[in-house]
């Protein structure tokens, strides 16, 4: 029995290390030291699950069966992890997105890491065909396991509890207090990630607060008596007086982070819109790369001649375009792991999302999709929104929608004239033209190949430029109809990126990006376009910003009351908002630098930034993302909004 144990730790060992190689491209000691404790751990419960029975040739059969599973399940997570960045563990439904996202993708990437997954295979071949059969197990070696497991099981709690735990990633703050998919595995390996996110998915996570000495965050600024500053606050939420009330110690906690905010500043741009139609775009895949005066000169124009971000960021969070979409209309973090943020939390309370806030306001409400309704069960979603009209491929939309392709330009020729009789109306977009992949199977990018066919670039390249033409295409159709209707003046156009293009290397991306897109923060750069035609002030704004900022920016430039403290994302153009872009694995971006969580290692872009800076913006990023988590399992609005 003892030699059962001795293969499965040596499979589990073998097969950790080529996952581990594969995935992050390095392996340390102290990984290895890990996955050998939780190696014996694992091979304890596998020994003892496949050695129940008296009959040898069912254990047998019982270990070829977990061997094989286990191989099947490294291999599909290597290759999610290769196209998504993340990992789904038992996340189901993000894998299930993953196999609609193109078998094309899927292909090219098993292809790309078909060596490590053939190094991965090869024991499980020597398992299932060499394996010698499996006796029953008897007690004494059921009492050498037992011993093992509480040897390893004891090592691994004094090393979570006193040797791995103050560095921002230990392993006591990966368990305790931080739910981060990459960062588990990346320490501890895959199995025990797994198990992690099994428990948690099971029984819930509320993370631990940690407390960080001598460092001043998640404090309020008192606020200026000076008649010419005005705040977003609602006077009517006294958050100090529901703090004192609340008997519900996590709503309490949520209270007490938000009472310590300081409220946005009102700025020149506040009710600069207001009154207008908006139309909102989320742009699939959307980059500055596809900006071009020749080959998209309308969103060229747009970009242009609208307020310029020089610093956007669309971080890709693991549920690529959902998270995308969720940050865009919630300006809160997603849910990182067991949940699944615009699925899981759509009946929530949220009085500041565009629909439901224009609607208050006497907007006609419009959503458009050019794939099907039922995917990311948006047609669920969108119904809790209320809006007038909606319509999807199939259902009031007639295009061809097929292995995440479909045309931009007929979703806006068919509903255009949907809302331009309205006075007053809201138009939200969920565009698809630019989705990869970015082949010959890409029948939208195909009728616009010819227009890009000379360019020195790469054919994925083409490809993707070319879908965007006709999205640019949509968009000249759309500011057409809106010039002919006399409505363009009366209207802000609001475009932004979902993500980044994932189906694109950093060396394609940087065949045609000014900026070097190498490094894991501005490799996912995005776009965000707002313009309307009668803003003729030239702005550009150096400020670094991501997704979750565009709702209370566009709140305060349509003029609209919202209580900027109770809002994760912030208002771009406040003064006193110095912004900070905040990646999946909690690392950082703003003005001054970035800081990368795997490493630890600050990058200055201004000199003399002191240590204390650093942890300060870590401390409030790692707040920012458990309040974010918190007020999504707790549906936290519904306590302030009664």
């Amino acid at each position: 029995m003892q030699k059962t144990l001795f293969r499965y730790l040596l499979f589990i060992l073998y097969i950790e290390m080529i996952f581990h190689v594969a995935c992050f491209k390095e392996i340390t000691l102290f990984n290895i030291v890990i996955l050998f404790f939780v190696g014996i751990i694992c091979s304890g419960f596998l020994t003892i699950l496949s050695s129940l029975t008296k009959k040898e040739k069912i254990n047998t059969t019982i270990s070829r069966i977990i061997v094989g599973v286990a191989t099947i399940i490294f291999s599909a997570e290597l290759v999610y992890y290769s196209i998504y960045e993340s990992f789904f563990s038992f996340n189901g439904i993000q894998f299930v997105g993953a196999l609609k996202d193109g078998y094309d993708k899927i292909l090219l990437t098993i292809l790309q890491n078909i060596g490590f997954i053939l190094l991965m295979i090869i024991p499980t071949i020597i398992w299932i065909f060499k394996m010698p059969k499996i006796a029953r197990i008897n007690k004494l070696s059921l009492f050498f396991i037992i011993i093992l497991l509480f040897l390893s099981s004891s090592y691994l709690f004094a090393t979570i509890q006193f040797i791995d735990n103050k560095s921002e990633n230990s392993l006591y703050r990966l368990i305790h207090s931080k739910n981060l998919p990459i960062q588990n595995v990346k320490k501890m390996g895959l199995l025990a990630s797994t198990s992690l996110s099994l428990e948690r998915k099971l029984f819930g996570f509320l993370p631990k607060e940690m407390k960080v000495e001598d460092i001043l965050t998640n404090q309020k600024t008192a606020l200026s008596d000076s008649l010419d500053i005005k705040y977003n606050m609602d006077k009517n939420i006294d958050l100090e007086e529901l703090y004192q009330k609340e008997s519900n110690d996590t709503i309490k906690n949520i209270h007490n982070f938000f009472k310590n905010q300081t409220p946005t500043e009102q700025n020149d741009y506040t009710g600069i819109f207001k009154n207008k139609n908006v139309i909102f775009i989320m742009a699939e895949s959307f980059d500055e790369i596809a900006i071009d005066k020749d080959l998209t000169p309308t969103l060229y124009k747009l970009k242009n001649e609208g307020i310029i971000f020089n610093n956007y960021f669309a971080p890709k969070y693991p549920a690529s375009t959902a998270d995308g979409e969720y940050m865009l209309e919630w300006a809160t973090l997603p849910i990182i792991g067991e949940n699944y943020s615009l699925i899981d939390m759509v009946y929530n309370t949220n009085p500041y999302i565009l629909p439901r806030t224009l609607k208050n306001e006497g907007y006609k409400t419009y959503v458009y999709h050019d794939y099907s309704g039922y995917y990311n069960r948006r047609k669920t979603y969108f119904k809790t929104l209320n809006f007038d009209g909606e319509k999807y491929c199939g259902e009031g939309i007639d295009t061809r929608c097929e292995f995440f392709h479909g045309s931009d330009m007929d979703m806006m020729n068919q509903t255009i004239d949907d809302y331009l009789k309205e006075d007053k109306f809201y138009a939200y977009y969920i565009t698809l033209s630019g989705h990869g992949s970015y082949d010959s199977s890409n029948f939208v990018a195909e009728k616009h190949l010819d227009k890009v066919n000379n360019l020195p670039y790469t054919s994925k390249i083409k490809y993707y430029l070319a879908a965007n033409i006709d999205f640019d295409l949509a968009m000249e159709k759309l500011i057409n109809k809106l010039d002919s209707a006399n409505k363009l003046e009366d209207t802000l156009i609001v475009i932004s990126s979902d993500h980044s293009p994932y189906y694109l290397s950093n060396y394609e991306v940087n065949s045609v990006s000014k900026i070097d897109r190498d490094n894991k923060f501005d490799r996912n750069r995005g776009s965000l376009i707002i313009y309307n035609k009668g803003f003729k002030k030239k702005v550009e704004v150096n400020k670094y910003a991501m997704n979750i900022d565009v709702l209370p920016t566009i709140l305060n430039m349509l003029g609209i009351s919202y209580d900027s403290r109770i809002i994760i994302g912030k208002d771009i153009m406040a003064p006193n908002n110095e912004g900070v872009v905040i990646f999946p694995d909690r690392s950082w971006a703003n003005t001054k630098g970035s800081y990368d969580t795997s490493s630890s290692h600050f990058t200055p872009y201004q000199d003399n930034i002191d240590e204390k800076y650093i942890q300060k913006i870590t401390n409030e990023v790692n707040e920012k993302y458990n309040i974010s988590v918190s007020m999504q399992y707790n549906d936290y609005y519904k306590y302030i909004f009664k």
